[in-house]
């Protein structure tokens, strides 16, 4: 094959439709041009996917390249051999992808839109023609990339809650010149490019007709003005990456694949509009002697013969420190001992815990002299089971 859409997807052939979409939304949004401006391989990478995924999504489409590769009958196995260069593609860094398959035709980019921009990318047109669905002004600027990042907790953080600090790499405003690209005190004047709007129009060919988008000025940033002289800091971008130290207040009884949403620290947001946000994927460690079984924690306790037979009181390990417990005379060694509201408690509720839960693992005796065994067999003797 000419080209393998199976090998730029990174799947397989006999991959489902939801695994080719799954890759597709994966390296779509790692290649996307926003997300790398001025990288020429990944806006080449970028189309590579849109085009594997716009035949591989379509199952008639699919069908034919399966048989014949990508030379299909009838032309081109996705848009390989359309010119975009007419249709102002390149401009602004901005690539587009389109999944022509049943039910919206639009739905999957849109998703793309929505993981890199945080949920305010561009407004689609029609089909066939050309529509602009934003009004100009600050407010339909786009929002900043939310960011994503995981975060490793103890159990015993989880349980009691805990102010945590966070090293944070994110693009946050320019400091020098305010988010404004010019160095202070330098003139300014209406930009060219988009006469002061911040944003311009690009369109597009599909095999449906001309799409016309609606993106940030490449030349002003959205600003809608040009200075005389850049900012020195940032170059005109109006933004900088620092490294931050944030605070996070973790929730009592928060769990593995919950989700704490940090507002505004995410990548900074375009002249005029928000910063995104920070999510935080919680994962709680692997606990070395406790296992978690809901609200409820389990530890092994180790005893003797002796113990289980006159009782005995052992501190006993949990997630809110060592705790005495009583091992009543002739326990049962097959049974589980139960500490009441020591286990783990619901989210935000540190009232309502579950239990802890000890198993007990009798140890025998390595050896024992002929005395010994002489007083067990009298004792034994003694005893009724």
């Amino acid at each position: 094959m000419a080209n393998d859409y199976y090998k730029i997807l990174e799947v397989d052939k006999n991959a489902s439709p939801d695994d080719i979409k799954k890759s597709y939304r994966k390296l779509a949004h790692k290649y996307h041009p926003d997300k790398n401006p001025d990288n020429k391989e990944a806006e080449q990478k970028f189309k590579e996917i849109s085009n594997a995924y716009q035949v591989l999504s379509d199952p008639q489409k699919k069908s034919q390249y399966d048989r014949f590769g990508s030379e299909m009958p009838g032309g081109s196995g996705g848009m390989d051999g359309m010119d975009f260069s007419n249709f102002g593609f390149n401009q602004g860094g901005q690539g587009f992808e389109f999944n022509f398959s049943s039910g919206d035709p639009f739905s999957d980019l849109q998703d793309v839109f929505e993981s890199v921009f945080g949920g305010n990318g561009p407004k689609r047109s029609g089909f066939g023609g050309v529509r602009n669905q934003r009004q100009a002004g600050g407010n339909s600027r786009r929002k900043g990339i939310d960011l994503e990042m995981e975060l490793s907790l103890s159990l015993e953080e989880s349980a009691t809650g805990v102010d945590k600090k966070i090293k944070l790499k994110h693009k946050v405003e320019c400091d020098r010149c305010d988010g404004t690209g010019g160095e202070p005190n330098s003139k300014s004047s209406t930009c060219p490019t988009c006469k002061g709007n911040g944003k311009v129009y690009q369109r597009m060919a599909t095999i449906f007709g001309v799409v016309q988008e609606e993106i940030i000025c490449p030349t002003c940033h959205g600003s809608g003005k040009i200075y005389e002289n850049s900012c020195k800091k940032c170059g005109g971008k109006m933004i900088v990456e620092e490294i931050e130290e944030i605070m996070v207040k973790i929730p009592v009884g928060i769990r593995t694949g919950d989700r704490i949403r940090v507002s505004g620290k995410g990548q900074a947001g375009y002249k005029g509009s928000v910063p995104g946000d920070l999510f935080l994927n919680i994962n709680i460690k692997e606990h070395e002697t406790l296992e978690v079984e809901g609200l409820n924690t389990f530890s092994v306790l180790s005893v003797n013969y002796f113990d289980l037979l006159s009782g005995i009181e052992k501190d006993v390990y949990t997630t809110w420190g060592a705790v005495q417990m009583k091992i009543p005379p002739l326990t049962n060694p097959k049974g589980k001992l139960r500490i009441k509201n020591h286990g783990l408690p619901k989210l935000n509720n540190s009232k309502a815990k579950g239990d802890h839960y000890v198993t007990l693992n009798v140890k025998m005796p390595k050896k024992i002299s002929k005395e010994q065994s002489e007083i067990l067999q009298k004792l034994k003797s003694e005893i009724k089971f």
